[in-house]
């Protein structure tokens, strides 16, 4: 464990990142949950251009030539890669959900409750200036819980759909059009959220612009951790085991 806290602060020190010795930080994700986070990115990422790269012009392809040639036989083996790559994580990531402390932990907090409606019709309220205060929010609220819901049920789709492309011979042709169909605008439509909702939610709000460490540390500090989940601290707070649990110093 102690190598694992050595590398992360020395990653971070890389990205400029300087660690306070007075503060306390709060665990957001642990080691597993940022490699896993990361692996899934990169795939994400090149699958992304490997596959939108289809859209290009048949004859700006051809204009290429030979080169074009060889750029999209390697496209095509890129993009399988990566996508072998997203299942074989996101099949760990259930493992790790069932049989990892940790991972089950993650998973009963981040498992919908009623709170999560009242949360969202309350904050909704304070963005209309109908309340005074926001939600005091858990460790996961309800923002978090729907993209991590979608997130389950796009790369499920995008993994069966992808598949069935990927051994076409075995299949009819309206089979292979529904799951191209699906599979290309799955594809749309998962860009699209990241652009428009994780990357703002996440990276580019004003108090985190231009962009938020904590996918490389880990963690938050105290003052941040009381803004975002001051209901979550509270429970960190009174409770000895979740201090050992999710407070680093």
């Amino acid at each position: 464990m102690g190598n694992k806290e050595t590398t992360v602060e020395e990653v971070a020190a890389g990205f400029g990142i300087e660690w306070a010795e007075d503060k306390l930080y709060f665990v957001r994700l642990n080691f597993s949950e940022r490699v896993q986070h990361m692996i899934f990115v990169i795939s994400f990422v090149v699958l992304v251009i490997t596959g939108f790269m289809i859209k290009i012009p048949e004859d700006i392809v051809v204009k290429l030539g030979e080169t074009g040639q060889i750029v999209f036989y390697y496209r095509s083996i890129m993009h399988r890669i990566a996508g072998v790559i997203m299942i074989l994580v996101s099949i760990y990531h259930l493992y790790y959900l069932i049989f990892k402390p940790a991972g089950r932990l993650w998973l009963k907090d981040m498992m919908p409750k009623v709170k999560d409606l009242t949360d969202m019709i309350g904050n909704i309220r304070y963005y209309l200036g109908l309340a005074e205060n926001h939600p005091e929010f858990d460790r996961f609220c309800y923002k978090h819980k729907l993209e991590y819901g979608a997130l389950f049920a796009g790369t499920t789709l995008m993994a069966v759909t992808g598949v069935l492309m990927w051994t076409e011979h075995l299949w009819y042709k309206f089979i292979l059009d529904i799951a191209t169909l699906v599979h290309g605008m799955e594809a749309i439509l998962a860009c699209l959220a990241i652009m428009v909702w994780h990357l703002y939610e996440v990276h580019l709000r004003p108090h985190k612009f231009p962009i938020d460490n904590m996918w490389i540390t880990g963690v938050i500090d105290e003052d941040e951790m009381k803004e975002e989940f001051p209901l979550h601290y509270k429970k960190i707070m009174n409770d000895p085991e979740l201090k050992k649990i999710y407070i680093k110093k």
